[in-house]
């Protein structure tokens, strides 16, 4: 390090220009970092869902999903595979191992699903990636006419939106596909003498559009095309109908009219409405993509009566908690700057020392940059986290300097020299050991390091800016600013001297004061033994957006869900909200709403709620969940295994049972789903021989009476639509299955069989979905935990479980919340053992012995005493944030003790009597210890008061200060008696006499 110092004493106009380019290179880089609310993290998950209209569970897994299933779990690097089939639609969700590139693992995916020859009505086959922040910007256009909201929907924002990069894909809903239908009247088609195939074969026909060939003029070769296309609802309304009777036109036998193919209602505030999602692309600026999706939508014409809500819109969330961080940033420079000010009451020292803080900021920016991070709330975090201690060694450095300029008349460079050299080991070796801390956790597996691995980067990056700044500018400045203070003699503070009887007490008493630290340290462990303290894996933010979710017994028509629905609405608007967006299908519904900003205290509305949900009738399951932090952290998931399904649902309703009505537990439920009754024809053979008949002919009767016959696809209005051709149409819904039986089928001689006169109507029952993973039938039992102490919760309902008696085969895991947060703590615990074995490996090479590194690791665990009870007296639970700050808090422990026992050694150098050397180097790093303990609580202090930093909650903050300051008094004195417990070997003397020596030996050791 001397070579550093030295260069900085003479180059200081090159250095002052090298800390201008890296001031404005921080600048740029922040000014140019792209922003979005989470870091960038590939999240292993991609769901595959394909669309078989018509089609039940079984048949979905019968004609592909079976074998959609076995080509997907060949996949490479797969760890689970999710699959579900429901009625219409096949389901997959891909889990890989983390580090998969998910663009590859996609297509992979498309490659294997285009292996499995498909039914021909398959259509929609869409894929989708898990997105840590989810949706960027959701709107929702509504008005009272709902052909016009979804013809600007459809027509002019989604293409706008499509149009504009960084988008990963857009999701709407209320959108629906119009068809064209023709309905067929059986009593005007007697009349005029037309059967179903004439109508059918004039409909295809007037969309035939062939070449013929080439016929050459005189200076032309023309292509020559027989036919021409409808390109209107008016035309096929017109179209001519070839007859007996002559020309008919198709509207005076049929009702043609666009229908929606899907039965559904979409609504804001009661209101028709379309809902449109925007889902970004990881590490896409989403501040700069919000904005662009604002101005497309500016340079649109909202047509009259046409509303637009915006109900999710990320850059608010994002600049907040950008705002909020850079505000406890500066707060807590502020707070350092004031304590350092208090400790050496001299401007310039003050400003000098803090200098690393903006410098150690830009340079962390500047490479931040560089490597590809966003500007996001743990970037940002880490900046927050590490102001606290990157000023720690500019005041080691100036407090010595500006201690040494004082106490001697002769003053030059090499003075600041030397004082610099002095502590610039310690500070090496006190840094390094803080960022072998923080390293590891730069390296844990899985999705949880991931996501904090800009984090312990930040810090690593601020912390080795901050050792540079400290023995290259702070030596600088000082040589510039500091030769010139008015010399003061030595004198020892009222604290020094207290200190100094205080320590000489402990050494003639060691075996008491280790007694009396063990005994505060067995306190503070009883408070986490007798679960005083709560576990839980990310602090839930406020919820101000809800999401209900309602169930209904399968085969539930959409009307009677719609009034269930419209139960649950009636009861959201009897409390302030800013909107209320449904969804409502035929056995289910999403209702969206955000409460209004006068509502306070949002958990107790929810409470309110929930209570009120129970007295809503015919309803399968209502859950109400708020919008967590991140993925889910509130959720309870377990999912349940067996020899087969029937064993398999009353295992999952047994544990329902068992876990309702667990505190801190509400809506909890299994998702079986109950046997769906179906209506099945079931033709006699001989009635169909007889009647020149068989089954394909029935049914295409039917398909054409009741779903429709696809006959072509034509571009109607602009828009590609199918036409579908309905005859044999006896009643309108609903209506008793019995009308049924009246469908005529045109036999081969070309007659009409009435359809009840060859067969029966049987109802059964079949399951309404199928659900599988790892190619086994499984249930998952779900629920929302309410309470903040998640690990609780989830305790309580492992322990419920655990004590059940289950039918043979049936085994159960935890996913979701509780396996999030044991692999989480499992990973931090893992990285916290390695940052101390590193720790304990730089001090080695930094101490050249074994026995001092070791009595500084003792130290270590006396920090859980203020941790545990900052988290006991504010009611913190534990969680990721607070064994962060406890390595956080391990590092700045570490630091203050190899600052301590530096001079330690150096005294034991010079020969003095080893208790000597100890009190005169605890009185002389005295106030070192406490400026940067002291500094460092001041700068979190502003993170532990506020409510507005999301997932770096004051836990973190909590933490940090409450062991430090009883692990800076605990520094002080246990590392000293442990010291010399380790180091018998030197002459001992009484305390008196050791304090006596130590006062004499202050006045001689510079």
């Amino acid at each position: 390090m001397k070579s550093w110092i030295r260069f900085s004493m003479n180059n200081g106009v090159a250095l002052l220009l090298i800390v201008a380019l890296l001031i404005g290179g921080g600048l740029y880089a922040m000014t140019n970092m792209k922003m979005e609310k989470y870091p960038a993290v590939d999240i292993p998950y991609l769901t595959v869902q394909i669309v078989y209209p018509g089609a039940s569970p079984t048949q979905v897994m019968d004609a592909f999903g079976k074998d959609v299933e076995a080509e997907l779990n060949r996949l490479e690097r797969l760890d689970n595979l999710y699959v579900t089939a429901g009625t219409n639609y096949f389901s997959a969700t891909m889990g890989f191992k983390m580090g998969v590139d998910m663009d590859d693992a996609e297509a992979s995916a498309r490659a294997a699903v285009d292996k499995v020859n498909m039914p021909a009505s398959v259509k929609n086959i869409s894929y989708y990636k898990d997105q840590l922040e989810g949706n960027v910007y959701s709107v929702a256009i509504s008005g009272k006419d709902q052909a016009t909201v979804q013809r600007f929907a459809q027509d002019q924002l989604l293409p706008a939106y499509r149009a504009i990069d960084g988008i990963d894909r857009v999701d709407s809903t209320g959108v629906f596909d119009d068809q064209a239908v023709v309905a067929l009247r059986d009593a005007d088609m007697k009349a005029h003498g037309l059967g179903v195939d004439q109508v059918k074969a004039a409909i295809t026909s007037a969309q035939l559009s062939l070449p013929i060939g080439s016929w050459h003029t005189d200076d032309q070769l023309l292509p020559v095309r027989v036919g021409g296309t409808i390109e209107s609802l008016s035309q096929l309304k017109g179209l001519l109908i070839p007859s007996a009777q002559g020309a008919v036109a198709l509207s005076d036998v049929a009702d043609v009219n666009y229908e929606h193919s899907e039965d559904q209602r979409v609504s804001l505030n009661g209101a028709p409405a379309v809902f449109i999602s925007i889902i970004g692309k990881g590490g896409y600026d989403t501040v700069q993509l919000v904005d662009d999706l604002e101005t497309a939508e500016q340079k649109l014409s909202m047509p009259a009566g046409v509303n637009e809500q915006v109900m999710v819109k990320r850059t608010e969330e994002i600049k907040q908690s950008v705002d909020s961080m850079l505000q406890e940033v500066l707060l807590g420079s502020c707070m350092a700057m004031l304590v350092t000010l208090l400790f050496l009451r001299n401007l310039r020292s003050t400003l000098i020392a803090i200098v690393s803080i903006p410098l150690s900021m830009f340079a962390s920016f500047l490479v931040l940059y560089r490597l590809g991070y966003t500007l996001n709330i743990m970037t940002l975090a880490g900046i927050a986290v590490a102001i606290g201690r990157v000023v720690d060694d500019s005041i080691v450095v100036i407090e010595n300097i500006f201690r040494r300029v004082r106490k001697t008349q002769e003053r030059n460079d090499r003075l600041v020299e030397d004082a610099t050299n002095e502590v610039s080991r310690a500070i090496t070796s006190s840094t390094l050991t803080t960022v072998a801390v923080f390293l590891p956790m730069a390296f844990v597996p899985g999705i949880v390091g991931a996501f904090f691995r800009p984090l312990a980067w930040t810090i690593v990056v601020s912390l080795l800016f901050s050792l540079l700044v400290a023995i290259t500018i702070v030596p600088l400045l000082s040589r510039i600013s500091l030769l010139k203070v008015k010399h003061k003699e030595h004198t020892e503070s009222a604290l020094q001297r207290v200190y100094r009887k205080m320590l000489g007490w402990s050494l003639s008493h060691r075996l008491i004061t280790l007694l009396l630290a063990f005994f505060l340290l067995l306190g503070s462990l009883t408070i986490l033994v007798s679960g005083q303290l709560g576990f839980n894996f990310l602090p839930s933010e406020p919820s101000r957006k809800f999401t209900v979710e309602l169930s209904m017994a399968d085969g539930t028509n959409v009307q009677t869900t719609d009034k269930i629905a419209a139960q649950i609405e009636s009861q959201i608007k009897q409390h302030p909200t800013k909107y209320i967006a449904s969804y409502v299908w035929s056995q289910g519904a999403n209702i969206e709403f955000t409460i209004d900003d006068s509502v306070s205290d949002s958990d107790a509305l929810a409470q309110t709620l929930r209570d009120g949900f129970k007295q809503v009738q015919g309803a399968k399951t209502i859950t109400l969940s708020g919008e967590s932090s991140i993925g889910g952290t509130n959720r309870l998931m377990i999912t349940i295994n067996g020899p087969d399904g029937a064993t398999i649902r009353q295992a999952a309703e047994q544990m329902v049972a068992a876990v309702t009505g667990i505190k801190g537990l509400e809506d909890v439920h299994h998702s079986g789903a109950s046997e769906k009754p179906e209506v099945q024809f079931v033709a006699d053979d001989k009635k169909l021989a007889d009647t020149g008949l068989n089954n394909a002919l029935v049914a295409q009767a039917m398909n054409r009476a009741i779903q429709g016959e696809t006959v072509v696809t034509a571009i109607l209005d602009g828009r590609s639509t199918d036409v579908l051709l309905r005859a044999g149409i006896i009643a309108k819904e609903p209506a008793p299955v019995s009308v049924l039986n009246d469908i005529e089928v045109t036999n081969f001689a070309g007659q009409p069989v009435r359809l009840g006169d060859v067969g029966n109507w049987e109802q059964t029952l079949n399951p309404s979905s199928i659900s599988r993973l790892n190619q086994k039938e499984y249930l998952q039992l779900n629920g929302i935990i309410t309470d903040a102490n998640t690990g609780g919760v989830t305790a309580a309902v492992e322990s419920k479980l655990n004590s059940l008696k289950l039918p043979a085969g049936v085994t159960w895991e935890a996913v979701g919340a509780s396996k999030e947060m044991n692999d989480g703590f499992i990973s931090m615990g893992i990285a916290l053992g390695i940052s101390i074995f590193l720790v304990y490996l730089v001090m080695l090479f930094s101490f050249g012995e074994w026995l001092t590194p070791f009595v500084i690791l003792f130290s270590i665990p006396f920090s859980l005493i203020g941790a545990l009870g900052g988290l006991w007296a504010v009611s913190e639970p534990v969680g990721m944030p607070a064994l962060i700050g406890l390595l956080m808090l391990n590092g700045i422990v570490v630091t203050n003790a190899i600052v301590l026992l530096e001079r330690v050694r150096s005294n034991l150098k010079q020969g003095l009597p080893r208790d000597t050397a100890l009190i005169e180097a605890g009185v002389t790093r005295l106030r070192p210890i406490l400026m940067t303990a002291i500094a460092t609580i001041g700068a979190l202090f502003p993170l532990a008061l506020s409510t507005d930093v999301g997932l770096v909650s004051r836990s973190l903050a909590v933490v940090v200060i409450g062991g430090l300051a009883t692990s800076t008094l605990l520094t002080l004195i246990i590392v000293p008696v442990m010291f010399s417990l380790m180091h018998r070997k030197r002459g001992i003397t009484s305390a008196s006499q050791a304090t006596a020596n130590a006062e004499a030996a202050a006045g001689q050791i510079d």
